[in-house]
């Protein structure tokens, strides 16, 4: 949990009534039921299976953003693995842009890339 760009994000959208940003674990967040809201996160590649079982098995997001390893998102993509053939029976997966490494500090090894997950209607 990035406390300092939790604040820096709250300062910037604090007038903007039509977001809500939530600092906890994902993984021990509730979903609202009955709401329509849309999730957006950049979250820690070593839980990245977990954490997006979660947002589309247990959430009601129309739309769901997340910035993953690049490779996990292949793997996503493969409905002869387990997890993209359960995924893809919920939802649309698109790539939306690649982020090389060198987008980030400190830099990791690998490549990143903001996916963008909709729910089949």
């Amino acid at each position: 949990l990035d406390s300092h760009l939790f604040h820096l994000s709250s300062e910037k959208l604090k007038l903007n009534t039509r977001v809500t940003l939530i600092h906890q674990d994902i993984l021990q967040f509730q979903f609202p039921n009955k709401q329509r809201y849309k999730i957006v996160g950049s979250i820690p590649y070593h839980l990245s299976t977990q954490i997006i079982k979660k947002v589309v098995f247990e959430s009601h997001a129309s739309d769901i953003y997340l910035i993953v390893e690049e490779g996990f998102y292949k793997r996503t993509l493969d409905i002869h693995r387990t997890l993209g053939l359960l995924l893809h029976t919920q939802v649309s997966i698109q790539q939306l842009l690649k982020l090389p490494a060198e987008c980030f500090h400190p830099k990791p090894k690998v490549n990143s890339v903001l996916i963008k997950l909709t729910r089949h209607t």
